[in-house]
């Protein structure tokens, strides 16, 4: 049976949105085409029944795209697998200036300020890709002419607001999901993989949750600003493009 996009979407119980964003990530095979109409089949819908299966479990995309390559799912992949998929390559500050091309000076005052956080590791300060992500959003907004020292100030005020929030949710997870947990008489390694994909769960959803809200907050704030000091011109560029979608779809990641 073939299936339009929008066909395909209400069949997985997904919007077409998404289905065009796991597509973009390579999750999703191209469709064929009969002229101009694309056409999905069975073993599309199959495989976004999958996809929203293991997203259930509290996997993210880079793991379920590596769980997919690997072949057939299982009811559950291996504590080992799931390791050794999102194991990253850590490196010390100077190797993440050479990856980063931004001097080691620069580095240590974006990590004194909170914008870039390393991780302990064996007591040693380790980087990961994702602070070469972070340090090229850094350069994109100083780039789009956000001066760095004022930038650092207004992201601290932002960064102390989310310390409390992420050490509020680290209580309400303690209370609420690891106390019932160990409740429920399962093993310790049972209950340890359910602590973490739980965690993993909570982890996602929330960083989706909190990047919305700053997005729209954002973006109602602009708009205020410019309805009383914007120029006709200014105001409806930006309407045009706040009805492009210009707030980033996070949560369909």
């Amino acid at each position: 049976m073939d299936y339009r996009v929008d066909e395909l979407a209400e069949a997985a119980g997904i919007s077409v949105q998404l289905v065009r964003s796991y597509q973009s990530k390579g999750l999703l095979r191209p469709p064929h085409h009969e002229g101009r109409i694309a056409l999905y089949d069975g073993r599309h819908l199959e495989r976004l029944r999958e996809i929203q299966e293991l997203k259930r479990r509290g996997y993210s995309l880079r793991v379920i795209a590596q769980l997919l390559e690997s072949g057939p799912p299982r009811a559950e992949p291996g504590e080992g697998e799931i390791a050794e998929l999102v194991e990253e390559e850590t490196f010390d500050l100077r190797e993440l200036a050479d990856r980063s091309g931004v001097p080691t000076p620069m580095l240590r005052s974006l990590e004194a300020s909170g914008l870039i956080r390393p991780r302990r590791v064996n007591s040693e300060t380790r980087y990961t890709h994702a602070d070469v992500r972070a340090v090229s959003i850094i350069l994109t907004l100083v780039g789009g002419g956000l001066p760095l020292e004022e930038l650092m100030k207004v992201a601290r005020i932002q960064l102390d607001a989310a310390e409390d929030v992420a050490e509020g949710c680290v209580r309400l997870f303690m209370a609420h999901v690891r106390g019932p947990l160990q409740r429920m008489g399962l093993s310790q390694r049972e209950q340890a993989d359910r602590l973490v994909a739980a965690l993993r769960l909570m982890l996602h959803s929330s960083a989706a949750l909190l990047a919305y809200n700053f997005q729209r907050m954002v973006l109602n704030a602009t708009q205020e600003e410019l309805s009383e000091v914007g120029t006709r011109s200014e105001r409806a560029a930006l309407q045009r493009e706040v009805l492009r979608r210009l707030e980033l779809d996070v949560l369909a990641q």
